[in-house]
């Protein structure tokens, strides 16, 4: 069980204390949390974050946690409990949508719900305002990162977008209480480009698929 435990918080936000993170698997008393999981990539669409992030989920609920899971709405005749926004296809990928900007939805669905804990999985338009809303309300904040969208300039031919898209992700994972890495490589790959409070958190293996 991995339970966020934050003091309150004084004062503007750039910057706090990383939150003390208490591991206890054994402890049958454990206090389920209300996880609000906002990301703009979820299946059906199929890619690797989309897959990590369902199994996170799917695990989360079944170990009891309360998971509210906030992204764009893919198809109009998407159902469940999830909180569907509005995205927009992205460039020459239309099978993948964006979620566009809404804090003030956020605030409300918050202010109504409030979570004990926001998990940002994307860093774009609406995990942008996941945080702004995490943060005006004074909820703690943890973030995914999960992507090198910063190295794949020079993949695409467009490696002068390395330094802005790098600051940007900069600043958004240093407004979160954790960023959490897939590896040791990483972390110390991110550390040196001035990212803070990063977390290995290694990936698993299905052991009932494999």
């Amino acid at each position: 069980h991995v339970g966020v435990l934050c003091g309150p918080q004084h004062g503007p936000m750039p910057h706090v204390q990383p939150a003390p993170i208490v591991v206890d698997a054994f402890t049958p008393e454990r206090r389920a949390l209300r996880i609000a999981v906002v990301t703009e990539t979820y299946p059906p669409e199929v890619n690797g974050v989309a897959a990590t992030i369902f199994c996170c989920v799917e695990g989360l609920r079944a170990r009891q946690h309360q998971v509210q899971l906030v992204r764009p709405r893919q198809d109009v005749a998407d159902v469940g409990n999830d909180v569907l926004l509005r995205g927009l296809p992205i460039p020459r990928y239309p099978h993948l949508k964006m979620g566009l900007p809404a804090t003030r939805a956020l605030l409300r669905l918050w202010t109504l719900s409030r979570p004990d804990l926001v998990h940002i999985v994307t860093e774009g338009p609406l995990g942008w305002s996941a945080l702004k809303a995490a943060r005006q309300m004074r909820l703690p904040v943890s973030s995914d990162f999960r992507t090198n969208f910063h190295a794949y300039g020079q993949h695409y031919g467009v490696g002068w977008l390395h330094r802005p898209l790098m600051a940007y992700l900069r600043k958004f994972h240093n407004r979160c209480d954790l960023t959490m890495v897939p590896t040791e490589s990483l972390r110390q790959q991110l550390a040196g480009q001035g990212l803070e409070r990063l977390r290995v958190v290694g990936r698993g293996v299905d052991a009932q698929l494999f």
